[in-house]
């Protein structure tokens, strides 16, 4: 008799759970999934399954449903001889539970899977075994919340759903007024998994470092997997935020009492076999389980990365267990050790939007510990909003190096775009919808772009001592205009390069090199395409030249500006302090002497002003944009360019101050 081809049942594999299916075709086992009745289809989880189910149905045999007949799915999947239920995500977990025991296979208890879904019910376990675990109230009577509250003086409290996920719904609570918002927020709510909250689940708050233990269990025996220590933020409303989790060697001196605590608490919620995903608050007084899945850790990160730093991957050490136990207990205390330093970014925004485009993609790609990242939610959405939960995070990015002080400073200079330069990371639309002109700065009058003859002497001069030019130095100036400040840099002695997209500029900036008797080069070209590499000392963008274009663009002109210079070389930026010309916009006016209407758009950054301009014999208005960088996103922009801050001076080379009309950064190329 032909002996039947077993398969691996995955309950929901969704989120990380998408990688079983690999993983079991290079063992080559064949994958069922089963969809379970816990995801409401309307919800917003739901309709996130939708769309991922249609890619990865061909990742199995078959596709089957959870619905009234439990027994004809057993039946159904009797068929396919299963060896192993697994849950894909925290869904599938109570339908795995019973589908295993009905299919006489390894699994955790169905008659307490309540323990490990619903966070009431999980800390009434771990107390149930006299291990520490939070103070809770479940309640739909905010009289009995705050009665709980006083009597107990437990401020301040956390109210959030029993069994939704990723911090959807947390609020920290310090105040009995907050305790009032939130409650009525969460009460009538719909969970992440599209289910109605009938009840408000409040808890004490515990203060302190939140860590993360995966484990692997086996006939009851546990296995860590891989340690990680969160990064949290708590906004000004009370929401939790994940700024994301790096994974850890250990916890230094509380390591032994974590991993004690971790598998106890393993044993008060029943796990025996699989994954488990415990979040575990280290306190002043000790540890302490803040939630607990019997699943793999969420969030559908890279596993190639996992591998890279540990070795393995939790769901590797899953299959393991269910599919090689013997293997798997004679490994069960092999030393976990840490090769590689990977961190998860949860990108986080203070502002909302609709998404005009994604700089972060090519700004951050250049940091030598950013591997890859999920820009999907924005990009599908087109819309950025503000972060107050997990679920409204951007974007992820994944960073892994073997050297930790790289990683750090990567970290630390994508938080400061974060703080600093949100524009720089999600560029959105302006407050109402306007965009400028595609080429703006070629369309609008040459005498707009130019600064009073007078003052190119006073210019060049400015210029020189700022740079501390001398003789003989090799200069760009980019773009050039017609050279009215140029020219005096060259008859000082440089060696000059002009370069301007306005072919006009350039007839006349010759002239003036040849009337002159001065030597240079004169050119017509774009800054976004410039080609010049190690060749000058000094690099000049003068007067309102940068910000022309979207952020990606700009950053692109300051690279190939940096491109240019030689080792050590310094890169000059004159700009309007933003600072400064939003307070004090000062009136413009077009050839006619008609003033110019102008605009400050705090959501895109830039400075719109229409500007009349006749084409073709009659006058249309060009609308104008350019973008106004602050100092400390041209800090940013700089460092991710490959250069060094060195100073920023007011018009006249005093210290910049917020009164400051002008500012003259330096910049030196690494």
């Amino acid at each position: 008799m032909e002996k039947q081809v077993q398969h691996v049942i995955i309950v929901d594999g969704f989120s990380t759970g998408t990688f079983y299916p690999p993983l079991l075709r290079e063992r080559g086992i064949p994958a069922v999934h089963v969809r379970s009745g816990t995801v409401v289809p309307d919800g917003q989880f739901g309709k996130v399954v939708e769309e991922l189910l249609s890619r990865v149905s061909r990742d199995y045999a078959a596709m089957l449903e959870e619905g009234p007949d439990l027994d004809g799915l057993v039946r159904n999947l009797s068929a396919f001889t299963p060896c192993a239920v697994l849950a894909g995500c925290e869904t599938g977990v109570e339908l795995g539970d019973l589908l295993a025991a009905r299919l006489s296979l390894s699994g955790n208890d169905p008659a307490s899977s309540a323990t490990r879904r619903n966070k009431y019910e999980m800390h009434q376990a771990l107390a149930r075994a006299g291990l520490r675990h939070l103070s809770s109230l479940l309640t739909d009577s905010l009289d009995a919340l705050l009665g709980w509250i006083r009597e107990g003086d437990r401020l301040p409290v956390v109210l959030k759903p029993t069994s939704s996920a990723g911090a959807d719904g947390i609020h920290v609570c310090k105040t009995l007024e907050e305790v009032r918002k939130a409650f009525h927020v969460l009460m009538g709510a719909y969970d992440f998994f599209g289910r109605k909250l009938g009840l408000v689940l409040a808890q004490e708050f515990a203060p302190g470092v939140e860590v993360v233990v995966n484990t692997v269990s086996c006939q009851g025996r546990h296995r860590v997997s891989d340690l990680w220590r969160y990064s949290k933020m708590i906004t000004p409303e009370g929401r939790s935020v994940y700024d994301g989790g790096g994974l850890v060697a250990d916890f230094g001196e509380d390591t032994e009492r974590v991993l004690k605590y971790a598998f106890a608490a393993l044993d008060a919620l029943n796990i025996r076999f699989g994954p488990a995903h415990s979040e575990i608050m280290i306190t002043p007084s000790g540890p302490v389980l803040i939630e607990c899945g019997a699943r793999p850790m969420g969030a559908s990160f890279p596993q190639d990365l996992l591998r890279e730093s540990v070795g393995h991957t939790q769901l590797e050490l899953a299959l393991q267990a269910v599919l090689d136990p013997e293997v798997f207990m004679a490994q069960l205390n092999t030393p976990y050790v840490l090769r590689k330093h990977f961190f998860i970014k949860n990108l986080v925004s203070n502002r909302q939007g609709g998404l005009d485009a994604t700089p972060a993609v090519t700004l951050l790609s250049g940091l030598p510990s950013v591997r890859s990242g999920n820009f999907l939610h924005c990009l599908e959405s087109g819309h950025v909003e503000q972060t107050v939960d997990l679920l409204t995070s951007p974007a992820t990015l994944f960073l892994c190096h073997e050297n930790p002080d790289v990683l750090r400073e990567d970290h630390e200079l994508i938080t400061s775009l974060e703080e600093e330069g949100q524009n720089l990371l999600f560029e959105l639309t302006s407050m109402d919808g306007a965009h400028p002109d595609p080429d703006w700065f070629q369309r609008i009058p040459d005498e707009l772009w130019l600064r009073p003859e007078s003052e190119g002497e006073v210019d060049a001069d400015t210029v020189w001592k700022a740079l501390g030019l001398l003789p003989g130095q090799e200069v760009l100036d980019c773009p050039c205009g017609d050279a009215r400040f140029g020219q005096n840099l060259a008859r000082r002695g440089v060696r000059y390069t002009g370069v301007d997209i306005n072919p006009r500029f350039i007839d006349r900036a010759r002239q003036r090199f040849s009337g002159l008797g001065l030597e240079g080069s004169l050119s017509v070209g774009d800054m976004r395409s410039l080609g010049f590499e190690n060749c000058f000392d000094a690099v000049i963008n003068w007067f309102n030249s940068f910000g022309y274009f979207d952020v990606e663009t700009d950053f692109l002109v300051l690279k190939n500006l940096a491109a240019a210079l030689r080792p050590g070389g310094l890169l000059l930026i004159e700009a309007p302090s933003r600072s400064n010309i939003i307070v004090n916009t000062t009136p413009k006016f077009d050839s006619d002497g008609k003033e110019l209407e102008r605009r400050w758009d705090e959501i895109s950054e830039r400075m719109f002003l229409p500007v009349p301009v006749t084409e073709e014999g009659r006058i249309v208005h060009v609308l104008t944009g350019p973008r106004l960088y602050s100092i400390s996103q041209y800090k940013l922009l700089f460092r991710l360019a490959g250069l060094t801050f060195v100073t920023v001076y007011d018009e006249k080379l005093g210290p910049f101050t917020d009164t400051s009309r002008r500012m003259i950064l330096l910049a030196r190329k690494n």
